[in-house]
């Protein structure tokens, strides 16, 4: 092949090219500020939220859209924690990915301040707030100190233990070792005598209690603090 042959390849190679651009790739940057945005927009104002959006692979080459990408769920809702959530185009280049973000979301919290022994009544000193990443956290955390003193621990609780609704129930209303007033009967025929009970126990719950008098252990209803009832 002579030299002017050659060039004049050359030259309509050039020209080909020219003519035929690559085609443009989707910037990353968008798809990633698409899903911040749709992320962002599910989000209430009652915690301060972090969303953190995983680097896309930058080997990842996908057609550039020239409508607005279309984010959506791949799931029920968005939540602290890990979520992933689809982007599509819709344009003549139709594509659709998933994608990876994370959620970190700050609220107020009851955290111990002392420990607390199995049974124990929760009051104002065992407590304290602190703010922390709820995506970490149990569900059912705590988030005034009013919704739980007052309460009974149901197992022994370290330091710095955030409550949640699995630590405590309502305090009992009887108290084992408690004296209370057995009355027993049916219709306006009721008679009393003195008990020990046996085990905690609330209002309209049977408890064991004993008879003071005779020592018997029978099964009864509490009423309030000092009556349980036998009803035959």
């Amino acid at each position: 092949m002579n030299i002017p042959t050659l060039r004049l390849l050359i030259a309509l190679m050039m020209g080909l090219c020219a003519t035929h651009p690559a085609s443009a790739n989707q910037p990353l940057s968008a798809i990633s500020a698409a899903v911040e945005a749709f992320v962002a927009s599910h989000l209430g104002d009652d915690a301060r939220h972090e969303i953190v959006v995983a680097p896309l692979d930058p080997r990842l080459q996908l057609p550039d859209c020239a409508s607005p990408l279309a984010v959506f769920l791949h799931g029920d809702a968005i939540k602290p924690g890990r979520n992933t959530v689809g982007i599509r185009c819709n344009d003549t280049s139709t594509w659709t990915i998933y994608h990876s973000v994370g959620i970190r979301s700050f609220r107020d919290v009851v955290v111990l301040s002392k420990p607390l022994m199995r049974n124990e009544l929760i009051q104002a000193g065992h407590l304290h707030v602190e703010t922390r990443d709820t995506s970490t956290l149990q569900q059912g955390y705590v988030q005034s100190p009013n919704d739980v003193t007052g309460r009974q621990a149901i197992r022994h609780l370290p330091v710095g233990t955030v409550l949640s609704r699995q630590h405590y129930t309502e305090a009992a209303e009887v108290k084992r070792g408690s004296r209370v007033n057995i009355r027993s009967g049916r219709g306006g025929l009721m008679i009393s005598a003195p008990g020990i009970a046996m085990t905690d126990g609330n209002k309209g719950q049977q408890i064991a209690v004993k008879n003071a008098s005779s020592q018997r252990m029978i099964r009864a209803t509490v009423i309030d603090p000092q009556t349980v009832v036998v009803v035959f």
